[in-house]
């Protein structure tokens, strides 16, 4: 059995937690259908890099550990680079949920190689009833899990996403800063140091 990657991925959206922020892969129908089901909220950032976005997710867990972080790549990515397997498995974060959708184009164990790679916790769903149990398992304990969800090939059901990666970058950068009230980006040194100079904007 496998699951409709636009019906599974709304009922994962609908899960979220309030306070979650969101790595998820920006290429093809899983970030158009992401994209479409959160309204472009700027608590995803979109990744359009395969083979890093589980890696960018565990250094977000490590750097706000109070809050979840909700992972979301497809499975050729994954394969790509089985390190960041290992790397999850090390760090081991309480407020990590790795999602991946597998449309068994790989013919992959991916539970199994994150069990095998450390991972405290991973598991293959392929049915509603089984990922309703890993989302309220996910988001109402804490815990490092990885679920591969075994998903049905096919194109994406909404149009691509009009906006592009560095629109993504900022957005999704503000809104970290806004909700943590830090500051994350600053002024280059080249700039830092026009603005340095008397009657710089004259």
């Amino acid at each position: 059995m496998a699951l409709d990657r636009y019906d599974w991925l709304e009922k994962l959206a609908a899960a979220l937690p309030d306070d979650a922020l969101v790595m998820s892969t920006y290429i093809g129908a899983v970030g158009f259908e992401w994209a479409h089901h959160t309204n472009e909220h700027p608590r995803s950032a979109m990744l359009g890099q395969m083979g890093d976005v589980i890696g960018m997710a565990v250094g977000l867990a490590v750097a706000l550990p109070h809050r979840k972080v909700v992972c979301l790549d497809g499975d050729g990515s994954v394969l790509m680079e089985l390190g960041q397997l290992v790397v999850m498995g090390q760090e081991a974060l309480d407020n990590l949920v790795v999602f991946v959708v597998d449309n068994a184009s790989y013919e992959s164990i991916l539970a199994g190689l994150a069990r095998a790679a450390g991972v405290p916790y991973a598991a293959t769903v392929d049915t509603m009833d089984q990922l309703q149990h890993e989302l309220d398992s996910a988001f109402g304990d804490s815990g490092c899990r990885f679920i591969n969800v075994r998903t049905e090939p096919g194109h994406a059901k909404v149009p691509p996403r009009q906006s592009d990666g560095f629109e993504d970058k900022y957005r999704f950068v503000r809104y970290v800063e806004k909700t943590e009230g830090i500051r994350i980006l600053h002024l280059a040194q080249q700039d830092r140091q026009l603005m340095a100079r008397p009657n710089a904007l004259d």
